[in-house]
């Protein structure tokens, strides 16, 4: 059983099944179809190197803002990365309306963060070094060749 096909003279359907007027009666120019069908490849080619680049942009914006975020909480935590951790926010819940990281919001949560767990403060150094030089710079001399042999 063969199924017939009904077409109109004044229009041709191209390969996708779409209707085309093209006002000729007799067979398609190929020409035409061929430049048609090279220009949306091209355009599906572009479409799909933009939609990647996008992405890769995407994602190195989303790192830079991470490593802002964890700059500014690494200035009171000794391990910033705790602070997405313990915290259970997001990137995104330290960016303002322009998508920039606010330092208030992180500066608030390293607050919370340090005032439920201390222990997680950076370590401030274990000396002092004013003691034991009196308080004076010590003399900034250079050995010479000069000096060894006196």
């Amino acid at each position: 059983m063969q199924e017939s096909q009904t077409t109109t003279p004044s229009s041709e359907s191209n390969a996708e099944g779409v209707s085309t007027d093209s006002g000729n009666t007799g067979t398609p120019d190929t020409e035409t179809g061929s430049q048609k069908g090279n220009r949306e490849a091209r355009y599906r080619t572009e479409r799909n190197a933009a939609r990647e680049e996008l992405t890769t942009a995407q994602a190195r914006i989303e790192r830079m803002q991470r490593v802002e975020v964890e700059r500014i909480a690494g200035e009171h935590l000794s391990m910033p990365g705790d602070l997405l951790g313990l915290t259970g926010n997001e990137v995104a819940d330290y960016l303002d309306d322009d998508g920039n990281v606010d330092s208030a919001k992180v500066a608030a949560d390293v607050a919370a963060v340090l005032t439920e767990r201390p222990g997680l403060r950076k370590n401030a150094p274990a000396f002092d070094p004013t003691q034991g030089t009196g308080g004076n710079k010590p003399k900034a001399s250079s050995p010479s060749w000069r000096s060894m042999f006196q």
